[in-house]
């Protein structure tokens, strides 16, 4: 495959992975639910570790808020399942060729990896946490389940990311402002490992600035080779 093929997959499937999060928001029963779950909920369900935490996100057992919440939730990790897994995966991948301009280097496998992986994970999450929703005052060992796939998850895709960066320092293309870009979301995973209750947000803006900078990358280079073409 050329590398205007990568480019312009990389960005196709990181619009679509972009716009699912406007289909998120959008979804009728997040909409319901907006007065009642608090900002950063979704991850915080993620990386819930315990009943306390499960209750500041959903309320009490008797709360109005709780069914509407459970519903919001369901709804979310439902598109997750069988969209938004899917995108950023093909997304991670094809960044990974696209960066190496094509080629299998050690790099981009440890990079293709690190997303398949990661989506492994995800899948062990997501489908923990639609159990988790329909028993939340007695979650048993599946909140053990949920932190093992949110944090695998969260862990491989930093990997994903360090990858590369480094794929930005060794490749015949140089990017070196985005290989620093793409070197956040490990010290922001970090972050949130050590408090993920105030600092996820931290992991998430590393993430969302990395994964924006190579669809601009990507997005340019799209360009140019298209004008080099014509």
């Amino acid at each position: 495959m050329s590398a205007r093929f990568w480019a312009i997959a990389t960005l196709v499937t990181g619009l679509i992975s972009l716009g699912l999060f406007v289909v998120f928001a959008m979804l009728p029963e997040m909409r319901a639910a907006a007065s009642c779950l608090p900002a950063g909920s979704v991850v915080q369900f993620e990386l819930a570790r315990d009943v306390d935490q499960l209750r500041a996100i959903f309320g009490a057992p008797d709360s109005q808020c709780r069914p509407l919440a459970i519903a919001a939730m369901d709804a979310v990790n439902h598109i997750d399942l069988i969209a938004f897994i899917p995108a950023y995966s093909a997304f991670c991948m094809c960044a990974a060729l696209f960066l190496s301009g094509g080629a299998w280097r050690p790099l981009t496998i440890a990079a293709v990896a690190s997303a398949l992986f990661a989506a492994a994970g995800d899948l062990l999450e997501t489908t923990t946490l639609l159990d988790i929703s329909q028993r939340l005052d007695t979650p048993g060992d599946l909140l053990s389940l949920s932190q093992l796939g949110a944090w695998s998850k969260f862990a491989l895709l930093a990997a994903h990311a360090v990858f590369c960066a480094g794929l930005c320092f060794v490749a015949e293309k140089r990017r070196p402002i985005l290989g620093a870009l793409l070197s956040l979301p490990a010290p922001g995973v970090a972050a949130a490992a050590f408090n993920h209750v105030t600092l996820a947000n931290a992991m998430n803006g590393a993430f969302a600035i990395a994964w924006i900078a190579l669809l601009v990358v990507a997005g340019f280079s799209a360009a140019r080779a298209k004008g080099a073409q014509a």
